[in-house]
C-alpha cells in the first residue's frame, strides 16, 4: 500500500473545519489591525535563503529540500519572511509604498526527524510590517500575536522578548556567549561544539538537558547594547504594558535566523511537550537592504499551525463550528426526484446543500446531516408529495415545520443569516 511521505500529513475532512476556523479567524484579526493578504510561490531560488538565512544555520546547512533542474538549484520555502521581502523587492512594492503590512497563509518545508509538533510539511500563518522602526510598531505586533491567540481559545501561553540590539550589539554579544561558554565548551554537546565557531547562539536554543544547564547558569544582561537600542527595547516594553499584554523578558532567548535585530519574541504553550514555541518572530531591520533594497527596517512573526491545533486540544474551550447547510433528505423514488430538483434550485439561491446519494434510511440520512454540520434538513416523503410541502427541521433548536417549495428558500435565507 502506497503511504505519505515521512514527515507529512493528510488533513482529512473530519478535521479541516478547525484549520479552516484558524484561518478564518486569523484572516479577520489581521485585517483589523491594517494587514493585507500576500501569497508567494512555494519554491524559491536557493541563493534567496543562502543569502537571507545565513550559510551558517541550520536550515541552510542542513534543512532543505533542495530541488536541482537544468543546471538551477530551487528550494521548497522553509520559511516566509524572505520570500515576502523578495517579493516585496522584485514587484516594487517598496517604490508604491514607503509603510505596508502583509500577512501569509501557507505550507513550509524542512527536513527534520519528524515528532510531535515538528513535521517536514508544515503550515505557517504570520505577518510583516515593513517600513517602520517604531517601537510602537514592535508592540502592536505582540499585541496582534496575543490577540490571535486570544480569539482562537488558546489559553495558558507565555510570551517572552528580548533584544538583539543591531548588528554591533549582536556580535559583542556572540562575544560574550564565546567567553562564558569556552571553558564550559568540552561538556557541551558535539552539535553545540559546532556550533561554537558557526553561530553561538543556536546553542542557548539547544534541547539537551546538560547544554540547558549551561545555558541557565550564564550571566547574562543587556549590557552588550548600545544606548539607541536599550532605548528602543525601553519603549517597547512600556508599550505593552500600556496595551496590557503580559510578557516576560528572556536574556536567553534569541532566533536561529541571521537577520534578526533588536526585539525578538516567542511564544510558548505547556500543552505542545518539548517543542513548546507555538509562534515567534522578531525585527529584521537589515534583511531588505541585505537582498538589494534601501535601508528598511521590518518586524514579523509566524505561528505554527499545527502547533495551534495542538495548543487548542489542550484547552477546554473548543471553537463552534457554525452550521450553515441544508441536507435534504428523500424517501422513494419519487421523493428522490425531486429533492434533486430542490438540491439545484438551493444552490443557485446561493444556498449551501446536499442530499443522500446512497439510498440510505431515515436514520441513516439523519446521521449524514449531522455529521456534515447541517443546521436543516429538508424532508420529502410520501406525505410531503401528496401535501405539496417539504417538511424542515431545524437541527440546532429541534423546531419542525412544512413549507411551500416557494416559501422554502426565503425562509432558509433568513434561518441561515
Amino acid at each position: 500500500m502506497l503511504k505519505r511521505v515521512l514527515g507529512t500529513k493528510d488533513i482529512l475532512p473530519g478535521e479541516i473545519n478547525v484549520w479552516q476556523e484558524i484561518e478564518h479567524y486569523s484572516s479577520q484579526v489581521f485585517s483589523l489591525y491594517g494587514y493585507q493578504e500576500i501569497r508567494t510561490p512555494l519554491i524559491e531560488d536557493i541563493s534567496l535563503f543562502n543569502r537571507s538565512l545565513g550559510d551558517s544555520t541550520e536550515i541552510v546547512q542542513k534543512q532543505m529540500f533542495e530541488i536541482s533542474r537544468d543546471k538551477e538549484t530551487y528550494v521548497l520555502r522553509p520559511e516566509a519572511t524572505a520570500a515576502i521581502v523578495r517579493a516585496y523587492l522584485e514587484n516594487s512594492l517598496d517604490k508604491k509604498e514607503d509603510f505596508i503590512k502583509l500577512y501569509y497563509i501557507g505550507a513550509m518545508f524542512r527536513a527534520e526527524r519528524p515528532q510531535k509538533g515538528r513535521l517536514r510539511e508544515f503550515h505557517h500563518i504570520g505577518c510583516e510590517a515593513i517600513g517602520s522602526l517604531s517601537p510602537y510598531l514592535d508592540a502592536e505586533v505582540i499585541s496582534l500575536a496575543d490577540r490571535l491567540l486570544q480569539d482562537l481559545g488558546i489559553s495558558g501561553y507565555e510570551i517572552k522578548i528580548n533584544s538583539l540590539g543591531c548588528v554591533e550589539d549582536k556580535k559583542k554579544l556572540a562575544d560574550i556567549l564565546r567567553k562564558e561558554l569556552k571553558e564550559k565548551l568540552h561538556s557541551l554537546c558535539p552539535d553545540c561544539q559546532e556550533r561554537f565557531q558557526r553561530n553561538v547562539f543556536r546553542i542557548l536554543d539547544c534541547k539537551n538537558e546538560s547544554c540547558r544547564k549551561i545555558v541557565e547558569g550564564l550571566k547574562l544582561s543587556d549590557k552588550y547594547l548600545c544606548a539607541s537600542c536599550l532605548e528602543h527595547f525601553k519603549n517597547v516594553r512600556e508599550n505593552l504594558g500600556r496595551l496590557n499584554v503580559h510578557y516576560k523578558v528572556s536574556p536567553f532567548l534569541v532566533r536561529g535566523l541571521d537577520y534578526y535585530t533588536r526585539t525578538v519574541f516567542e511564544i510558548s504553550h505547556p500543552g505542545l511537550g518539548s517543542q513548546d514555541a507555538i509562534g515567534a518572530g522578531g525585527r529584521y531591520d537589515n534583511l531588505i537592504k541585505q537582498l538589494g533594497g534601501s535601508d528598511t527596517p521590518a518586524i514579523g512573526f509566524a505561528f505554527g499551525v499545527e502547533r495551534l491545533i495542538l495548543a487548542q486540544a489542550a484547552q477546554p474551550k473548543e471553537l463552534k463550528t457554525e452550521r450553515k447547510a441544508v441536507y435534504i433528505i428523500t424517501l422513494g423514488d419519487v421523493a428522490a426526484k425531486e429533492g434533486f430538483i430542490l438540491l439545484n434550485s438551493l444552490r443557485s439561491a446561493g444556498i449551501a446543500a446536499d442530499m443522500d446519494f446512497q439510498a440510505k434510511s431515515l436514520k441513516g440520512q439523519m446521521r449524514r446531516a449531522d455529521s456534515l454540520f447541517s443546521r436543516f434538513v429538508a424532508i420529502i416523503g410520501e406525505d410531503e408529495l401528496k401535501k405539496g410541502v417539504v417538511g424542515l427541521k431545524d437541527l440546532l433548536s429541534g423546531e419542525q415545520k412544512e413549507l411551500k417549495q416557494d416559501e422554502l428558500i426565503n425562509y432558509l435565507k433568513k434561518g441561515l443569516n
